[in-house]
């Protein structure tokens, strides 16, 4: 028998075999390695394998499937007809699998009572997988079993925590039962904690919520780390805070003018976002607010920060162009007591900090955490599947960063995203509102977080204990040399690029069936991209975007949010003004009850925890895609630069009383799973 060498490709065939009455074998097949004397050759596969229909030409019906060889080549480069041709079937297949949701018919009426809406994709926002639930996604995009099994053990550990815990206070009257109550919310979850990470110290810095140290270190490493800007001009005219109101925070002989010239002002401006004219949607006050049956009310507020030994908040105004809204922080000597004859406690400033907080959460929760992460990844997702071969390089280096964000959006959108769930129901605004409000002006740009932060006059250094701005700089750095270094390997020139014909279909659906799908807006995306650098930002975008960013933004929430007056997610009287007088029972007032918070504090553990599962950044383990040792060796250096970095940053975290352990390599995951 003649030796014709190594195969390049593998047909499986599956028979068709029941395991229960409702569903079919499939299996779940990582790898076919053929061995020959000393040669090896793998064909990957990490996915489930399902038998056909049943033929009436056999009883026992059998699919085919028919696997390339792991080498990764670009389809230009091939010799062999036989290769092109399956790696064009089998595309074709995947594109009749993975296919994006179905536009909206242009007369579509909305369903009579009693009839079911068809699913299609959402006006005004992204486009996303055609699976209307989690059920419906093809098996290439769900979860693997134990990874899906701790999510939603994760999510009745957190509604039986929240639950256990609203009973030991169904109604906190004070703010130190508010603390009792996410003190006990900890005691509860711990007991069924699935992620392998130490329980937060037991000093955490929510027991000095209060402080405007607390309060300048979430702004910059909490839940929206990159929402505040430098002042580099002047104050907008609507922010009515002068010379005068700042005196005594700023220095002897400081003015405002003067501070913005020395680069040591910054602001966060919601007022645009929250005016009435821009469409938002607002929760329904549940029966047993004080406000029943009336939408809440959201501030639409401004905060000037001071960047000097700390970064401390200066000013607060709860709505633009009132002065009656504005408040100033305490001075330095005037002291801040809660009890004694002494108190002077300033709890007017208190809750405006509160009201800022609370129009932070919405933009947190439905535009860092799920629009620009969640949402934008998945038209990635979509358009790799479909349009570039498993042997493809850009394939290969996206996967595992991509490969589970349709399997969490699709329980999303039916369980978080309605304004109906129970999580919604407490949470200020509604989703689609704002998701839609911030698309009209979305620009893949606003992603690039080293562009974002110098367009934002961000320079971490200048700021004290910007552990976030300085971690995720690093981090943009060490997979942008990992995504260059890779695409080198297999791109000799710009001219590669532009004709690689997988990648130019690749672009093409990201660009105009994912985001310019409804009115031709790409929003910076390129329908072809052309040279090696504009592969190279694409490609450190979607990686870390779907790792980085999201573990920036995700896995603090919990942290941030179980201590309600710490960030309210939804508010139940109107902004107070500076006339107003305050007091804690007023604070208590206004402060959501547990019926609002208790869906809220259950996802946001869900959301905070890890899966037994987890992938981190730089573990290529689970799932092996390139063979190459060329390749491989850039993965080792990627593995150990990202180890440096873990040694400076726990170096750094020693000396801190706030440890920032969000952007520590081993605590990143490698795609968004949650």
């Amino acid at each position: 028998m003649k030796d014709v060498g190594m195969p390049c490709i593998v047909q499986l065939k599956i028979s068709k075999r029941k395991v229960s009455v409702i569903e079919e074998d499939a299996w779940l097949c990582d790898y076919v390695k053929i061995e020959q004397g000393d040669l090896k050759k793998t064909f990957p596969v990490y996915a489930f394998l399902n038998p056909s229909k049943e033929s009436k030409e056999s009883k026992e019906p059998k699919a085919t499937v028919s696997l390339i060889a792991a080498d990764t080549q670009l389809k230009e480069n091939l010799t062999n007809h036989q290769v092109i041709r399956y790696r064009r079937e089998n595309l074709d297949k995947m594109k009749e699998l993975v296919q994006w949701a179905p536009k909206p018919a242009e007369d579509q009426e909305e369903p009579k009572e009693g009839e079911e809406k068809p699913f299609t994709a959402a006006s005004g926002v992204m486009r996303f997988t055609n699976a209307a639930t989690y059920r419906d996604l093809p098996k290439i995009m769900k979860k693997y079993t134990n990874r899906q099994r701790d999510f939603l053990r994760n999510i009745f550990t957190g509604v039986g925590a929240a639950g256990l815990a609203a009973s030991k206070h169904p109604d906190p009257a004070t703010l130190e039962e508010f603390h009792q109550y996410h003190k006990l919310l900890d005691i509860f979850a711990s007991h069924e904690k699935l992620d392998t990470f130490a329980d937060p110290p037991e000093d955490d810095f929510l027991d000095d919520w209060k402080s405007d140290e607390s309060f300048g270190w979430q702004i910059l490493n909490g839940m929206l780390p990159f929402g505040f800007k430098l002042c580099k001009e002047e104050i907008p005219q609507h922010f009515c805070v002068t010379d005068e109101d700042l005196e005594g925070l700023l220095g002897s002989g400081k003015t405002i003018q003067s501070e913005i010239q020395a680069e040591k002002l910054y602001i966060t401006d919601y007022s645009e976002i929250y005016a009435e004219e821009s469409g938002l949607e607002y929760t329904k006050i549940l029966p047993e607010g004080r406000c029943q049956n009336e939408n809440c009310q959201v501030a639409a507020p401004m905060c000037l920060f001071y960047s000097g030994e700390q970064f401390l908040p200066l000013a607060i105004q709860l709505q633009p162009n009132d002065r009656e809204y504005l408040f100033i922080a305490p001075k330095s000597g005037e002291k801040q007591t809660e009890s004694g004859e002494e108190e002077t406690f300033d709890w007017k400033w208190l809750l405006a900090k509160m009201y800022f907080r609370n129009a932070s959460f919405s933009i947190h929760e439905w535009i860092y955490h799920f629009t620009y992460t969640h949402a934008t990844v998945e038209p990635f997702q979509v358009a790799a599947y479909r349009c570039l071969s498993q042997a493809h390089p850009i394939y290969k280096l996206l996967r595992p960063h991509i490969r589970t964000v349709a399997a969490i959006n699709a329980g999303a959108r039916t369980n978080l995203i309605p304004r109906d769930s129970i999580p919604a129901k407490g949470i200020s605004v509604d989703a689609q509102s704002m998701v839609k409000l911030f698309y009209k002006t979305f620009n893949l740009d606003k992603l690039y977080v080293p562009e974002v932060l110098k367009n934002n006059g961000i320079v971490p250094e200048k700021i004290p204990s910007y552990h976030y701005g300085h971690d995720t700089l690093e981090l943009w750095k060490i997979v942008r040399i990992y995504v260059e270094a890779v695409i080198k390997l297999f791109y000799d020139s710009d001219q590669d690029v532009e004709k690689d014909s997988e990648l130019k279909h690749f672009a093409h659906e990201v660009a105009c069936d994912g985001f310019g799908w409804e009115d031709g807006n790409t929003r910076g995306m390129p329908e072809h991209i052309k040279t090696k650098k504009e592969l190279a930002n694409i490609c450190t975008l979607v990686i870390c975007t779907s790792s980085v960013q999201h573990a920036a933004v995700n896995f603090g929430q919990y942290e941030s949010g179980k201590y309600v007056p710490n960030f309210p997610s939804i508010m139940n009287q109107p902004p107070h003004k500076n006339t107003c007088e305050i007091d804690e029972k007023k604070i208590v007032e206004c402060l959501p009850k547990p019926s609002q918070f208790f869906g809220v504090t259950a996802i946001l553990y869900a959301l905070s925890s890890y899966s037994r599962d987890e992938r981190y950044l730089g573990d290529f383990k689970d799932e092996e895609w390139f063979f190459e040792e060329t390749v491989k060796k850039e993965q080792r250096n990627l593995c150990d630069n990202l180890a440096a970095l873990e040694v400076t940053i726990n170096k750094r975290n020693e000396g801190l009383t706030r440890p920032y352990t969000h952007q520590l390599p081993s605590r990143i995951p490698n795609s968004i799973a949650i």
